[in-house]
């Protein structure tokens, strides 16, 4: 009789201990459902840095036709990130501003340059740029972070002849300080690299001519001064 009844109660105690892990179990896989986990992601600010160059903007020769830039759009699938490092995410809402900003430095290189109002006519001087970022993220190898831009333009001149161009463009820097914002840095190195081959390109669209439906603009194949 003592026996069986040691052995109903070990076997309570054991549904016992077994109905707790159950319930502790869907407990933390509620948890872990409804809130972010620790480190989730860091909000970056992508801010543009005209001085983040490869090397000084060519400055091509006075007199060449106004450049109008159209508020550009933020047409990346994943509109959320930008990559990720240590800290989880990097956490980088709509690049628009970036890429706009960008743009409006083609005064470096010489060119007049004003920002026209989203479906404002075609400027009947010079050119109109109207551009899109398509992808725009960074991966890190060791110490050093790699980042990669894709921008569709399209370019419309006085007559309103329209020509497309896509551009893919990279930059790359050592991370010294591991900070989030170098990940930002390494974009603006692609973006500026871009930049170089626009202003090229204007040169012809400037006369009406055609260029060529692509680019790839890295940090070793930038357009040399005349």
């Amino acid at each position: 009789m003592n026996a069986s009844i040691t052995m109903n109660n070990t076997t309570l105690t054991l549904a016992a201990i077994v109905a707790a892990l159950l319930s502790s179990a869907a407990s933390a896989a509620t948890t872990a459902t409804t809130t972010e986990p620790e480190g989730w992601g860091v909000k970056v600010d992508m801010a543009y840095d005209a001085n983040a160059n490869e090397r000084p903007p060519v400055k091509y020769a006075a007199g060449t036709c106004a450049v109008h830039v159209v508020k550009a759009v933020d047409a990346r699938q994943n509109r959320e990130t930008i990559g990720a490092d240590q800290h989880g995410a990097l956490l980088a809402s709509d690049l628009s501003p970036w890429l706009t900003s960008g743009l409006m430095q083609l005064k470096q290189f010489g060119y007049a340059v004003q920002q026209d109002a989203d479906g404002a006519p075609v400027a009947a001087d010079g050119v109109t740029v109207r551009a899109s970022v398509t992808r725009a993220y960074t991966w890190q190898v060791g110490m050093k972070i790699f980042g990669m831009v894709a921008v569709k333009a399209e370019y419309l001149d006085r007559n309103g002849v329209l020509q497309q161009k896509y551009y893919r463009a990279h930059g790359d820097k050592t991370n010294m300080v591991g900070a989030d914002d170098e990940h930002v840095t390494t974009l603006n190195y692609g973006l500026n690299n871009m930049l170089a081959f626009v202003a090229k390109d204007l040169q012809s669209l400037c006369k009406g001519e055609k260029v060529p439906e692509y680019a790839y603009a890295g940090p070793d194949g930038l357009p040399k001064s005349k």
